[in-house]
């Protein structure tokens, strides 16, 4: 992609990568913050397919959040190469920049969640996607986009699902593959003119045997 002339229009980029490992205690911490992980889910939604480019006003009208209060957050997670400047423009003789994510999705290095060094960090971030997936969800009832049709499944819906159930350490784990590979192979088949599908899914295992000396 070329630039525009006098030097603001479209940066080039390369394509987000498709998945990243977040494998330091650092990058865990910035993306615990609740603004941070709400700008990210935000420029991550349906960007495999279009990546959402936004400035911070647009950002901002997103969240319902001051547009002044993201500035700060938006330039730490573009120097952790979490998020890019994909255009520059001059709005009333200001440079506006305007962004698009680093990644399709992001996952915790497993060593970061057993290292007990970090485990009190991972288990901050696990609680802010908690909530930043709440958050969203009322804003989506909020705004009236989630509209159900009695009789027509297709129409949407609410699934709320706990459980908790003993099993055979190789039945637990075939549980988690199988979990793993329902995800990957719905978000294999998306498509760009089907619904929004948003699902949170947590899984842990609590083992009560004694550990062997």
């Amino acid at each position: 992609m070329a630039e525009a002339v006098g030097g603001f229009g479209v940066v080039p980029l390369d394509p987000p990568v498709r998945s990243r490992e977040i494998q330091d205690v650092e990058t865990m911490r910035l993306i615990a913050d609740p603004i941070r992980l709400a700008i990210l889910r935000v420029l991550m939604n349906d960007a495999e397919f279009d990546p959402p480019v936004l400035s911070a006003k647009e950002l901002a009208a997103t969240l319902e959040e001051p547009q002044t209060k993201l500035y700060r957050h938006l330039k730490q997670l573009e120097e952790a190469g979490l998020i890019q400047v994909a255009e520059t423009r001059l709005v009333s003789g200001i440079v506006e920049q305007r962004y698009r994510t680093g990644q399709l999705s992001l996952f915790m290095s497993p060593q970061l969640v057993t290292d007990p060094s970090s485990q009190l960090e991972s288990m901050t971030l696990a609680s802010g996607v908690f909530s930043d997936f709440r958050d969203e969800m009322l804003g989506n009832v909020r705004r009236g986009r989630l509209r159900f049709k009695p009789g027509e499944p297709e129409s949407g819906g609410m699934i709320f699902q706990s459980m908790s159930v003993r099993l055979a350490t190789e039945r637990a784990v075939e549980f988690r593959q199988r979990l793993g590979d329902l995800c990957r192979e719905f978000l294999r088949d998306g498509d760009p003119d089907g619904v929004e599908a948003h699902a949170l899914i947590a899984w842990y295992t609590i083992d009560e045997r004694p550990e062997a000396s």
